[in-house]
């Protein structure tokens, strides 16, 4: 979410000052209903609205008339790779980039991060870097803050492939569904896994219509088969949990008593609070309650976790005064209630996004993700320790293959430390995120002093 607009406005550049090449290399009006340059004009509009299937159903359209114009292909593998299909992505990319090397100003860069994208570093690198040297003089300092990220996350991917840790990767099938499934937390000694996910729920579900038209974020629940050695299948939390809008889980307490709950929605968390609710009897959970100032503000709010003592809450804040748009906060309880909450600062935050926070019980190690340089690509699962001084260490990456150069966004671990899971965007998913079991008894550096 940090440096969104600054990347926006790159794109923006870039693309509008490769668009009007396209017009007038092939002197056409831009305003000219039913044309290829009004096509190609609305295809735009779409691609910067969000509607990427619009856009590459018009791109396919001026195709048609311009079987070999290497700008038409860039346009439709960056439909493509906006869309997380990387390998049509690459397909129509190098289809530009064969029929003419200069099609668009932004070719090496988007061609660059779908090699990134598809784990094809050496040629990921090769891209970036001519993107880098080539880029117009008018929005270098934007440019290169974007292409500099995208190339120091795959010098990171490259060293952390060469040296895996020692993990094993277990993909889930019966609680994953083919939506985005995240957002995992352990309950129940270890016997519940409650989620997050945007699947449909039958007649009821709900659909984005000033989003993504994907479904509402809603909370379910699953619970271990010590018979089957397996998950059942995830039904929706029970309890008044789950409401017309956003619902995330973001944590439960140690004692199983509190669950901390991410909502958006027009009716109580207009851009993004965070909830309690209490579990009562028979696994059922209270009505939420949203937290109050000073946690909450207008800003985005989110990723709530409490220490095994109650007294310090962390989450992350976009409110104004951070080292960027997403920060970790830590906030201490008194008899009068939490008091204001303080940025934990750097090392831990950056000018990037933090996020999906889980805080040990020990109190003194938390795992988070990042999209920082640091990462290998997109958001990695990262680890800090807090000291004796009361500073939190510079964060490690866990490694790789728990990270990956596609997205991980949240850790959990066994009160054994045996086994963690993540969410996570992996090849062989079953949808868009899914949440993976990872086998950790034999990694020695997950938990404790970092490395």
């Amino acid at each position: 979410m940090k440096k969104l607009f600054i990347l926006f406005l790159t794109s923006a550049v870039c693309h509008l000052t490769s668009y009007i090449t396209f017009s007038q290399s092939n002197n056409g009006n831009v305003f000219t209903k039913g044309t290829d340059e009004y096509k190609m004009f609305m295809a735009r509009q779409n691609f910067f609205g969000g509607d990427y299937r619009s856009a590459l159903k018009t791109y396919k359209e001026v195709l048609k008339n311009r079987p070999n114009d290497g700008a038409v292909y860039f346009y439709i593998g960056e439909c493509y790779y906006m869309m997380k299909e990387y390998e049509s992505a690459l397909d129509e990319l190098e289809k530009a980039k064969s029929l003419d090397p200069n099609a668009t100003s932004e070719l090496s860069l988007v061609l660059g991060k779908t090699y990134h994208a598809r784990a094809l570093l050496d040629k990921a690198l090769e891209e970036l870097g001519a993107y880098r040297k080539t880029v117009a003089d008018n929005i270098k300092k934007i440019a290169e803050s974007e292409v500099d990220v995208e190339i120091a996350q795959c010098n990171v991917a490259q060293d952390l492939m060469a040296k895996p840790v020692n993990a094993k990767i277990i993909q889930l099938i019966d609680i994953n569904s083919q939506q985005d499934d995240k957002g995992p937390v352990l309950a129940n000694g270890d016997k519940t896994i409650i989620f997050t996910s945007r699947r449909p729920t039958g007649a009821q579900s709900k659909t984005d219509t000033e989003g993504d038209f994907g479904f509402y974020d809603d909370i379910y629940e699953s619970y271990w088969s010590d018979e089957k050695k397996i998950w059942l299948s995830a039904e929706l939390i029970r309890g008044p949990i789950n409401t017309e809008g956003y619902d995330a889980c973001s944590s439960i307490s140690n004692d199983g008593t509190m669950m901390f709950i991410y909502r958006n929605n027009s009716a109580q968390a207009r851009g993004g609070d965070i909830f309690r609710a209490e579990k009562v009897t028979a696994g059922k959970w209270t009505t939420p309650e949203i937290l109050l100032k000073p946690i909450n503000t207008s800003y985005y709010e989110d990723a709530a976790c409490i220490s095994s003592d109650g007294n310090t809450l962390y989450f992350v804040s976009e409110r104004p005064g951070g080292l960027g748009r997403g920060d970790i906060y830590e906030s201490k309880k008194t008899a009068d209630g939490w008091v204001e909450p303080v940025n934990i600062g750097a090392p831990v935050n950056t000018p990037f996004d933090e996020n999906g926070l889980f805080l040990l019980p020990d109190g003194k190690t938390l795992f988070f993700c990042s999209n920082s340089p640091a990462s290998m690509g997109s958001y990695d699962i990262f680890k800090t320790t807090i000291g004796a001084d009361g500073k939190w260490t510079v964060p490690v990456n866990i490694g790789y293959p728990i990270n990956s150069v596609d997205m991980e966004t949240k850790f959990v671990m066994t009160a054994d430390k045996k086994t963690a899971y993540i969410s996570s965007v992996r090849e062989n998913g079953l949808g868009e995120r899914d949440i993976i079991m990872i086998d950790i008894s034999n990694y020695n550096g997950m938990t404790g002093e970092s490395r």
